[in-house]
């Protein structure tokens, strides 16, 4: 192993300071060395250099950032490693989780002085002020991600975000926050059809909801393509986002909010959440309905002519499950017609595209006039306690709905209906007879 040398050196204003050196590898046969000038004394150059050399021997590369703030390096980290690779809507709740929850509480650390236990009783605070298991798990998986690029470029020298673990077997001190859904019974179902019924461009997006679990941007993302009426089955290929420009000024928001115009933002394909590309198997009864509205869409085309609305992709859209192809991350929805045909299937009669932002309206609409336990992932829910009432299994359920694990589809998705709690009577009658 070299050796640390100490040189004394001296400003231009007479001033001393202290200068550690030491050789590293050589380069084309010429001898390299690693220096660094700015210590006030002799002990402290001595020590940063031992330091940087230890750290020189085990990674091959010096730490020259050991003093950097746990904040300094989450945003370096966002502006080099996510914006490259990660699709927007990531990067905004990458964002969100590190402005408001990670920077507040260790952003004040020095990178280099984390530790395993420091994060792990972060993780066990937020548990206890109420943050869900979902909440928690993306939490954890910003700090492993931005821990192990730390390690990769030689921040630090091993990662303080390893084995941390979610209480599971735990009663936080606070209930755990959660949005609330809804179980839907049949009959609020029918006057919600009959509010919006098959002319209104809202009744197909509520029958997606409703009669497949489809989550909002999967039901907005879907293409005349992915639609198998020989087989009666849907493919879910993507999902629709829309891209945010941070500069977007106010009359922009006014003018181009709930549009498929670019403007100062845009919609763009994405992969479906936890890359659930899946194929969900559709009634006779929707089947019907989709090839109705395909013929629809058809004549409305010729009818419109010149001024029918036609939408392209930048690039080609994946079909069953195919990696989809991106520009930087995103493949952008527009009207260039040198890009790839998209064909929705959630359109008004011109062609143009139904912005998922309809269903705030329509949820707004539901809740005044017919029942204020509404919103459209309710339907999700609803769909999934049916198939679970029909005593379908629960890992049909967890496939058809695409969620990530089976625990996921049992302890969020499913309620207990009468229906449950009638076959659970009868059973229980019928077990000690």
């Amino acid at each position: 192993m070299t050796e640390v040398t100490i040189r004394k050196r001296h400003k231009k204003d007479g001033e001393v300071m202290y200068e550690y050196r030491f050789e590293i590898a050589s380069i084309d046969g010429k001898r390299q060395w690693k220096t660094k000038c700015g210590f006030k004394t002799m002990t402290e150059a001595r020590r940063e250099g031992k330091a940087a050399l230890l750290a020189y021997e085990q990674a091959g590369q010096i730490v020259v950032k050991d003093r950097i703030s746990v904040a300094d390096f989450l945003s370096y980290w966002m502006e080099n490693d996510c914006m490259i690779e990660l699709k927007p809507t990531t990067i905004k709740n990458y964002k969100k989780t590190v402005e408001k929850i990670l920077e507040p509480k260790i952003g004040s650390y020095r990178l280099k002085s984390l530790t395993r236990e420091i994060l792990q009783a972060l993780i066990i605070d937020l548990f206890d002020q109420g943050y869900s298991y979902n909440s928690l798990t993306s939490i954890k998986g910003v700090l492993t991600k931005s821990m192990n690029f730390a390690l990769d470029n030689h921040y630090i020298t091993n990662s303080p975000a390893v084995r941390l673990k979610i209480p599971k077997n735990k009663i936080p001190k606070v209930p755990t926050r959660s949005a609330p859904h809804y179980y839907i019974d049949r009959e609020t179902m029918s006057k919600v059809f009959e509010r919006f019924p098959e002319t209104s461009p809202s009744h197909i997006p509520l029958k997606l909801g409703y009669e497949c679990g489809l989550r909002l941007g999967e039901v907005f993302g879907l293409c005349w393509d992915d639609v198998d009426f020989k087989n009666k089955v849907i493919y879910i290929n993507r999902q629709v986002q829309w891209y945010q420009d941070r500069e977007r000024t106010s009359l922009s928001k006014v003018e181009k909010n709930g549009t498929s115009e670019s403007g100062d933002g845009f919609w763009y394909f994405a992969p479906p959440k936890y890359n659930s590309y899946r194929k969900v198997e559709i009634s006779n009864e929707l089947a019907d309905l989709l090839f109705r509205e395909q013929a629809r869409q058809s004549r409305a085309s010729e009818y419109y002519g010149i001024y029918y609305t036609y939408y392209y992709s930048e690039c080609a859209i994946s079909i069953n499950g195919e990696t989809p192809k991106t520009v930087n991350g995103i493949n952008r929805i527009s009207k260039d017609e040198n890009g790839y045909p998209v064909h929705f299937v959630c359109i008004r009669d011109n062609g143009t595209f139904i912005s998922p932002r309809t269903m705030q309206h329509v949820s707004r609409v539901i809740k005044k006039e017919i029942t204020k336990q509404f919103d459209f992932h309710s339907l999700r829910k609803t769909h999934a306690s049916m198939l679970a009432e029909m005593g379908v299994e629960q890992k049909y359920i967890q496939t058809r709905l695409g969620h990530a694990n089976l625990d996921m589809t049992i302890n969020v998705y499913e309620c207990t209906t009468d229906m449950m709690r009638e076959r659970g009577r009868s059973a229980l009658n019928r077990l000690y007879i």
